[in-house]
């Protein structure tokens, strides 16, 4: 091409190709201005010619695969939007709360969409729903909860008494496991406290300085978790007078000073060991409530009140 050589444009238009494809079209615009001479052009035109054929091809292979996915997602997508999250955290909260004052936290193996469910059971058949899945198949979720506990550094002063709780529940003897649980959750509640800081390591009541904090009573997820956690330490901690009856459920107060009525059942025992790694997940993971942190709630929305 000399350098006075003008360029002149293809001599037809997009108007006029209605007899070519526009891959051709292409070809002839890009190509045919450039190179003269006729093997290059050729050549150029076949590999450009080559390289339509891929992408479109791609194209193709691209809105076969997602549009399927797509007509499937869009009404999952419309669907989230038009939720009312609001009201879908209410009931959630609601069951979370419910299954904390019939005496459990959520086990591990527990999803989302199951908890939701359980708050239509009654407490005893609570109780057997969670003594089922912790000994099932050889108490393998027992056995986890147990492997969970020793993992944590938190926990170390306690793992050899650790294994003997979980021995003792697959062996048959779970009355033995709980006097043993509430020495550990008791002497690790009051040295989380104590790290926080919130007390000190003489303090004889941990439980009252966590409920004199008001974790529980932020409008954030944070405390939200709390709130179960406390109602369910209130009844392991609630004051108890020894002249009164014992009461039903299971008694720190009661237990360590021998006070209590040995008739304590196979499914005491669990919630007592699953209690413990709630209380490590709420002070490692969640710990103290943030007063920025998202609302768990809308503004103007009270948060639920204390159940004790």
């Amino acid at each position: 091409m000399s350098m006075n050589q003008t360029i002149e444009p293809p001599s037809t238009g997009p108007s006029e190709v209605d007899s070519r494809t526009l891959r051709e079209y292409l070809a002839e615009a890009l190509v045919s201005s450039v190179f003269q001479n006729s093997e290059a052009r050729l050549e150029a035109e076949a590999r450009f010619t080559q390289f339509a054929e891929k992408l479109v091809l791609a194209i193709d292979e691209a809105r076969r695969v997602f549009t399927p996915l797509l007509e499937k997602a869009l009404p999952i997508i419309q669907k989230l939007v038009e939720t009312d999250w609001a009201a879908v955290f209410d009931e959630h909260e609601k069951a979370f709360l419910y299954i904390a004052d019939c005496g459990w936290t959520p086990p591990n193996y527990i999803g989302i969409g199951e908890l939701f469910t359980l708050h239509l059971k009654s407490p005893e058949e609570l109780d057997r729903y969670f003594v089922e899945g912790f000994m099932a198949n050889d108490a393998e979720n027992l056995k986890i909860l147990g492997e969970t506990l020793k993992g944590n550094p938190e926990l170390s002063q306690w793992h050899p008494l650790i294994d003997e709780i979980i021995a003792s529940i697959r062996a048959g003897h779970h009355r033995v496991a709980i006097p043993t649980t509430l020495t550990i959750m008791e002497g690790y509640l009051t040295s989380a406290l104590v790290k926080v800081p919130l007390t000190t390591a003489k303090n004889v009541s941990p439980f009252k300085v966590l409920e004199k904090a008001k974790w529980h009573e932020a409008n954030t997820l944070d405390a939200m978790f709390w709130k179960a956690g406390v109602i369910f330490l209130s009844r392991i901690f609630a004051n108890s007078d020894f002249t009164q009856q014992p009461p039903t459920f299971i008694n720190r107060h009661w237990i360590l000073h021998g006070r209590a009525p040995v008739d304590w059942t196979l499914s005491d025992a669990l919630r007592l060991v699953n209690s413990l790694t709630t209380l490590v997940f709420l002070f490692v993971t969640v710990g103290q409530p943030k007063l920025e942190a998202p609302k768990w709630r809308g503004e103007g929305k009270t948060s639920v009140a204390h159940h004790g």
